[in-house]
């Protein structure tokens, strides 16, 4: 079966969550979609909520693998999958009816737009929803940080042009680096100003155990991976006062038991920043 759209559910021990996300792809208003749940070895009976909706639709179907984290399953998903466009989902969050009959219309409207992103609302346990911050789409903004959430739709033809999500990016912003790579030729991205993404926030959520220096070698890594483009808005940040200094204080801090090591690089950064 060939689809238009193809929605890449990535799931790992979240079956008490996947029934809010497979509900959400099920009542789409636009109908041609094909949807690849990816179990990526989870122990918790994920099968038993997933194969209901495998056997009453056969737009659903099940990729399983052995557990090797988020990156590697979406790549699978989406290498299995045949739809023009994609769209990955957590399998604990869930999307508006109409985000891909919306979507498809804008990408569809220009060849120029790359990516189409609506807005977010976060949500959780002993968490007051509140809107992420996703402010318009600027290659300065995003540079600067990232500015566009996973769940947004895109191109399979741009997705195989960067190679997919970076094995490098395993730990944590791969996103961040896809949408870098998708744009680096060009083009633009476009914001839906409503809310089409209900993003579930978790305690055990991976982006929140990153601590702060492994954050460091993370942003290293997405500079280095896209330095042309980099170079075209900001300097060599290698150049600048600030990471020579960090750079010297990595290598004198390295002998530093793990807590003065951090704290050290945690003073350094934020000193660098209030310059």
């Amino acid at each position: 079966m060939s689809a238009k759209v193809s929605v890449i559910v990535t799931n790992y021990n979240l079956g008490r969550y996947l029934p809010e996300a497979l509900d959400s792809v099920k009542a789409q208003t636009f109908k041609d979609w094909e949807c690849i749940i990816v179990d990526d070895g989870s122990t918790d009976g994920s099968g038993e909520i997933i194969n209901p909706y495998i056997d009453g639709d056969d737009r659903f179907s099940l990729l399983e693998l052995e557990n090797g984290g988020v990156v590697k399953a979406r790549n699978a998903g989406i290498a299995s999958s045949r739809g023009q466009y994609l769209l990955p989902l957590d399998a604990d969050d869930w999307i508006e009816p109409d985000y891909l009959e919306e979507a498809v219309r804008i990408i569809e409207s220009n060849p120029d737009v790359k990516i189409v992103y609506g807005l977010a609302e976060c949500f959780g346990e002993g968490i007051k929803p509140q809107l992420m911050d996703l402010p318009v789409f600027s290659m300065e903004m995003m540079l600067a940080r990232n500015c566009i959430h996973v769940s947004s739709l895109f191109r399979r033809e741009d997705f195989d042009r960067t190679g997919g999500f970076s094995k490098e990016l395993s730990g944590g912003l791969e996103d961040w680096d896809l949408w870098l790579g998708v744009l680096d030729k060009g083009g633009t991205a476009i914001r839906i100003d409503r809310v089409m993404l209900h993003y579930r926030m978790r305690k055990e959520s991976r982006n929140k155990q990153i601590p702060t220096e492994k954050m460091l070698i993370l942003r290293k890594t997405i500079w280095s991976r896209h330095k042309s483009l980099f170079s075209k808005y900001f300097m060599d940040p290698t150049e600048t006062q600030e990471y020579r200094r960090l750079d010297y204080s990595f290598k004198k801090v390295s002998r530093f038991p793990t807590v003065r090591f951090r704290n050290a690089i945690v003073s350094l950064v934020r000193k660098a920043c209030n310059r």
